[in-house]
């Protein structure tokens, strides 16, 4: 199997001493010590971006058991990566969620009789010599990631989920305004990073290209060629504060597929475990929404289910409001789709940017290096990559998601801006 070649080695300083140290806070026992240990890489190429991972394998003397352990860090080589993460935004973000607005959801859901847990727990963090958390691999409880986007039963437990995280973030907002605070979305980050900017500009441009060729449809080509210098901009200012959107949530913001991890008994799933909060976001509750549809939920599943699941979130936020004896105006139905439809232009971009890469695996795109060696995505060659990132747009289930939803949005206005 290949790795991201950032995970292949580890850094110094994760050494016997640093994993003590982490067991002694986490049982906190001061005496406890360290027998061996050993590191593996935590992700597969393409499972994520914003962090370094690594799954560590710690015997101690307390107990004859190992302890599995996911270590989450910033990147020590020099690149893009290291870049976007260089003034710790999202492991400051990270860190808050964990130590205060997750554990403070869990117990107002624990007051109502709701069991709900959200995240996995964090057992350590520091800043020196280097930002890391120590999580728990919930691998033993039996979560593991999923490789496809997910059916309609399994998004209702996405969408449930995120209806209970949106509900009590709600309900805290006055006992936590920290929260408001957080105001660094995915695509503030995007715009941020010139090279990043450059890429995803660079991919619209390829969509305008193909579309170009595409019978019934050439004649968006242009426009699409025309917004790719704007939307970003604009789809930014969505991931801002608005005090005029109907709807305020603290939103998970990377509501990806792979930012989850399932359980499952006898090919049910049972339930699923949010990952990943370094871009959660103060603002309309649409962030989520359209970004879940797209980069959790299959297109079968979104084209023939859309309106069910944003439906079945709002009886969820609204049974937990309800729950928690929330004393404001509780969102109608009406006010969620008038916020989507506000923030229409990043279904577009979503569908020009991130669908195309879900119409394919990696290794079909990108030459994988052998079992054991490291996997690095070369930005710096924008030619080959645009090259490599070409094959997405080209794919037959693509191109019959552009033939279906291309004039949808032409329709709605949302490949035009002023």
């Amino acid at each position: 199997m290949a790795f991201n070649k950032d995970e292949m080695t580890a850094p110094g300083w994760m050494d016997r001493a640093f994993f003590e140290k982490v067991l002694r806070h986490a049982e906190r026992d001061g005496t406890l010590t360290v027998r061996d240990f050993r590191i593996v890489p935590g992700t597969k190429p393409g499972d994520h971006f914003a962090s370094v991972i690594f799954r560590a394998i710690v015997r101690h003397d307390r107990s004859d058991d190992e302890v599995s352990l996911i270590v989450k860090t910033l990147p020590a080589e020099d690149g893009l990566k290291k870049d976007i993460l260089k003034d710790g935004y999202v492991f400051e973000t990270e860190t808050l969620m964990y130590n205060e607005i997750v554990p403070a959801m869990h117990r107002l859901l624990e007051s109502v009789g709701d069991h709900t847990v959200l995240g996995a727990k964090l057992l350590y963090h520091e800043k020196l010599p280097a930002w890391v958390m120590v999580f728990e691999d919930i691998t033993k409880h039996g979560y593991e990631m999923k490789t496809k986007q997910l059916d309609y039963e399994e998004s209702k437990v996405v969408f449930a989920k995120l209806a209970r995280w949106h509900g009590a973030s709600m309900f805290l907002v006055d006992t936590h305004p920290a929260m408001k605070k957080l105001n660094k979305g995915v695509y503030n980050l995007f715009e941020e990073t010139m090279e990043f900017l450059q890429m995803w500009k660079n991919n619209i441009g390829t969509l305008a290209q193909i579309v170009k060729e595409m019978p019934g449809l050439e004649q968006y080509s242009e426009r699409i060629d025309n917004v790719k210098e704007k939307i970003f901009k604009h789809v930014s200012s969505i991931y801002t504060y608005n005090p005029s959107s109907l709807v305020h949530v603290l939103n998970h913001g990377d509501c990806h597929f792979k930012n989850m991890m399932f359980k499952r008994t006898e090919g049910k799933l049972d339930d699923i475990m949010l990952l990943d909060f370094q871009l959660s976001v103060w603002g309309t509750p649409a962030i989520d929404l359209i970004y879940a549809l797209y980069n959790t939920v299959s297109i079968p599943t979104r084209e023939e289910h859309r309106d069910e699941l944003i439906s079945f979130y709002h009886e969820q936020l609204t049974d937990v409001l309800r729950k928690f004896g929330y004393l404001r105006r509780v969102p109608t139905l009406h006010d969620l789709h008038t916020e989507i439809l506000k923030c229409g232009h990043l279904e577009f971009l979503l569908s020009a940017t991130f669908v195309p890469f879900m119409c394919v695996e990696l290794s079909e795109i990108m030459e994988m290096p052998a079992d054991g060696e490291g996997f690095e995505m070369d930005f710096t060659d924008t030619e080959k990559m645009m090259e490599e990132f070409k094959k997405c747009y080209r794919t037959p289930v693509y191109t019959d998601f552009l033939y279906k939803n291309l004039p949808r949005f032409a329709h709605k206005g949302l490949i035009d801006l002023e």
